[in-house]
């Protein structure tokens, strides 16, 4: 196991503790003012006494897509249509490392990380390679980068009503329409307006 790897598996604590929110989806509210979380939509993959981890699902990078990051063989193969995936912005942490977050069906052995009954994480070329060529797991999103929370930097967000936490469900995870996700997550959470004032949720 690479020191990569290690370091994912210790920061992958599945384990479910009072107050922690893995696998848990986090929406953003108005009070978020940082560009780069406004309307984003994270889906958390760990979160203990030690921090979180997520990945924001609902933001594509402009003008790149899976063919931008994998060099085409020279035999000429049948392509999935998946070759066109969009790739995402994980959020601003290791934003040059890419992480294949997937449907459970497809593993790589001693490489692939599995975070619940629904979800997987892999981090490795092969995974891109064979997701380009049409042999990787059936619902897929690849993202650059991932969000970081230092030790209780996430419960006091909450607490300040920076993030709605959300039930999580394979469906909204691996949904393709992007741009409705965000709207589609308040919805979930009752929310009809999706442009729901700052003073959302204060007393």
């Amino acid at each position: 196991m690479s020191k990569e790897e290690k370091k994912l598996n210790d920061i992958i604590e599945t384990n479910e503790n009072n107050g922690f929110y893995t696998g848990s989806v986090l929406v953003s509210t108005p009070d978020i003012l940082d560009p780069r979380f406004t309307k984003s939509v994270i889906y958390l993959i760990s979160h203990n006494e030690q921090g979180a981890m997520g990945f924001i699902i609902n933001k594509p990078i402009e003008d790149i897509h899976l063919t931008d990051l994998v060099k085409l063989q020279k035999s000429k193969n049948i392509l999935n249509k998946k070759n066109e995936q969009k790739v995402l912005f994980g959020g601003p942490v290791e934003i040059k490392s890419g992480f294949l977050l997937h449907s459970n069906e497809y593993q790589i052995e001693d490489i692939t990380i599995k975070i619940n009954e629904h979800f997987s994480l892999t981090n490795d070329a092969k995974a891109l390679q064979d997701l380009y060529e049409g042999n990787g797991p059936i619902s897929s999103l690849f993202l650059l980068g991932y969000a970081g929370w230092h030790p209780g930097q996430l419960e006091k967000e909450i607490l300040e009503d920076s993030w709605l936490v959300l039930d999580t469900n394979p469906d909204l995870i691996f949904n393709n329409s992007f741009s409705e996700k965000y709207n589609l997550s308040l919805e979930l959470l009752g929310i009809e307006n999706a442009y729901f004032s700052r003073s959302s949720g204060k007393a």
